[in-house]
């Protein structure tokens, strides 16, 4: 059986006299003595964006809702659901998990469609 030869060569960045003298720009790290590649290459990682005000969850984990009819895209049955989690907030309407108790699985369903119990 025949070995196969590793023809990886490793990088190693050679700082010339000129390059040396000259100081790094400001907001780049200097890259560890014992780096073999010379630290990150490009720009650093921008800060995520500042969120605007995050929406909060009217209801919570375990509370038993009325769920509406209808809703937006599938049909269902008005009923007495229960919420399973609280769903993250990207854009449009506050979401949630919910399982009916007339039905065997859980739904996802916009807040706009459930209304506490009267």
């Amino acid at each position: 059986m025949d070995l196969i030869k590793n023809i990886a060569v490793p990088v190693t960045r050679k700082r010339t006299a000129a390059a040396a003298a000259k100081p790094r720009p400001a907001g780049r790290p200097t890259p560890p003595a014992d780096s073999h590649v010379g630290g990150m290459v490009g720009a650093g990682r921008r800060p995520a964006p500042i969120m605007a005000a995050t929406a909060k969850h009217r209801y919570r984990v375990g509370e038993r809702l009325q769920m509406l009819g209808g809703g937006r895209s599938w049909a269902r049955a008005e009923a007495i659901c229960r919420v399973t989690a609280l769903m993250p907030h990207e854009r449009g309407p506050l979401l949630y998990r919910v399982r009916s108790e007339m039905e065997s699985f859980e739904r996802v369903v916009a807040e706009d469609d459930l209304t506490t119990l009267s």
